[in-house]
């Protein structure tokens, strides 16, 4: 399984928002080792439970501050956020239902994919609006 590494072309310039896309991509990681390691079962249940809750609560810090800044774009990245969480939440309620209906290589394939094109095009959008607010140091 490929790592995803953070650099700094991924950065928003806003510290906490970069430390929460950090922490994304370390539990993308956290699923590709289990996936190499042949032990993804184990892990696919935990790793997307906590994706879960980390997805929601960032999503929701990040539109917060776009809604402050007054970015004219929120209502496409909320809508993108919303498919993103439906998608993953989906993929929690099957799990639940037959662990062996979610395979852990295309959940971490789908899940890199998205997150990196999402950070690297649309949350890039918002640097503009964001920068030099409060909060974004």
């Amino acid at each position: 399984m490929a790592i995803v590494l953070w650099n700094e072309d991924m950065s928003v310039g806003i510290d906490h928002l970069d430390d929460h896309h950090r922490r994304l991509i370390e539990l993308l990681n956290q699923l590709g080792a289990a996936v190499s390691a042949g032990n993804s079962r184990d892990v696919t249940g935990l790793v997307l439970g906590e994706l879960i809750r980390y997805v929601y609560y960032h999503f929701g810090e990040e539109e917060r501050l776009m809604e402050a800044a007054g970015y004219d774009d929120l209502a496409a990245h909320r809508q993108s956020h919303r498919i993103m969480a439906e998608h993953v939440r989906g993929l929690e309620s099957a799990y639940d239902r037959d662990p062996s209906a979610v395979v852990a290589a295309e959940l971490h394939g789908f899940l890199s994919d998205w997150l990196v094109h999402h950070i690297r095009s649309e949350d890039s959008r918002y640097v503009p609006c964001l920068s030099g607010r409060a909060g974004a140091a």
